[in-house]
């Protein structure tokens, strides 16, 4: 006996091909949100990146790139991927910020200085890691880290058999995060390497985060890594097995003491609080009891301790030019001139030698408009794409190249 077709058939076919069309509606989406932002990728590999004695020497080294009209998280994954450091975005600041940017032969870490300086941010170093975020609120997280450390000393101190856990807690560990995840499961991540118990997880707020790394950190500063982005800090409960969240305070400040040099402890009082009238220094014996923010902190002890001033960064310090075959070169532009790329160069040492008769007559026109867009490309794979568009043959010895026409 033949079987009739079923009566709703025509109403399966109809949901059929709105569900393709939805489909086919959410990939053109996707695909046109990869052309400005970073695509979500689930299971990254896990990041190499450097640590401990490394890192430091990783940020002392040269670096050159230009970047024009880009966001700023595809300008940190590039240097992380470059540098091989791990980059920390605080979630406060617009990842999609574009920037223009142009680093010519600076140490790594005077280039994040100027790109957080664009954003009106600061970058620290926490544990092996730069942290990039809002400049009040990175006062605020210096002086909370301030504060943990502090009680990291009264816990190994002051409690008998507290000193083992304190160096438990003080260990430095790295720790990985996917697209996606959110600062809860992060949070368990660490808080579970540590042994710790949050008691009231519920004031973790949802959120969604880019891919990520904290890369050798103690438990303090993986904590506040996470919390000080969600504008919350922590107190340490339970003898340093369990930690409460709290809302980051108004005021933050830490307490230090230093001791009087070359004044009575009464002048150099009062000598501080007219340089420092908001923080508050009064007299414990016979030292100084400052009450003041981190930063402040440093500004105190520098004046009292002028040898452990810190050293004004240099903008564009002298470093020694590399030869351009051991060089790296990353830079994406539109409609830019060749000579202002040359020009560039010459800035990070590079020398350009050409007559520039022969290539009139040859026809080219050095300030012609091209596109380009490389990264991290030797020297090769970076004049091929300067050069080509202009017919013009390059040879390169040691800071030198020489340009001249093809035949």
């Amino acid at each position: 006996m033949r079987q009739s077709a079923p009566r709703n058939l025509p109403f399966i076919i109809v949901s059929l091909f709105s569900i393709c069309l939805s489909l086919f509606t959410l990939q053109s989406e996707l695909i046109a949100q990869s052309t400005t932002e970073s695509p979500v990728i689930l299971n990254r590999d896990q990041p190499l990146y450097l640590v401990e004695r490394n890192f430091r020497h990783a940020l002392a080294q040269p670096i050159s790139a230009s970047w024009s009209n880009v966001g700023i998280r595809t300008i940190l994954e590039r240097i992380e991927k470059t540098q091989q450091i791990s980059l920390i975005l605080d979630r406060r600041i617009d990842p999609s910020t574009t920037l223009k940017i142009d680093l010519q032969n600076q140490s790594v870490e005077a280039g994040l200085d100027e790109i957080a300086s664009a954003l009106h941010a600061r970058a620290i170093v926490v544990g092996s890691n730069i942290y990039l975020g809002p400049d009040q609120a990175m006062g605020t997280f210096k002086t909370l880290l301030a504060q943990k450390q502090q009680e990291f000393l009264a816990l190994s101190d002051n409690q008998p058999g507290m000193k083992t856990r304190a160096t438990q807690l003080s260990m430095n560990k790295s720790f990985y995060y996917q697209d996606l995840d959110t600062p809860v499961e992060l949070l368990n991540q660490i808080a579970d390497s540590y042994q710790i118990t949050i008691s009231n997880p519920e004031r973790i707020p949802h959120d969604l985060w880019s891919h990520g790394a904290l890369m050798a950190v103690n438990a303090n500063e993986a904590l506040l890594l996470v919390l000080n982005q969600l504008d919350l800090t922590f107190l340490w409960e339970k003898q340093g097995t369990a930690i409460r969240l709290l809302p980051v305070p108004d005021h933050v400040t830490v307490q230090k003491t230093y001791s009087s040099r070359g004044r009575s402890l009464n002048e150099t009082i009062e000598h501080l609080k007219e340089l420092f009238p908001a923080a508050i220094i009064t007299r414990e014996g016979r030292m100084l009891l400052v009450d003041a923010s981190a930063d402040l902190q440093e500004k105190v002890e520098a004046e009292l301790n002028p040898s452990k001033r810190p050293v004004r960064k240099m903008a564009t310090p002298q470093i020694d030019v590399l030869p351009i075959q051991r060089r790296k070169f990353t830079l994406r532009a539109q409609k830019v001139p060749v000579l202002a790329v040359m020009q560039k160069l010459e800035q990070s040492g590079i020398e350009f030698a050409y007559q520039p008769q022969q290539l009139k007559q040859a026809g080219v026109d050095l300030t012609q408009r091209i596109d380009i867009s490389v990264q991290n490309a030797d020297a090769n794979e970076f004049f091929d794409v300067l050069f080509s568009p202009l017919n013009l043959s390059y040879q390169i010895e040691g800071i030198k190249v020489s340009l001249t026409p093809n035949n």
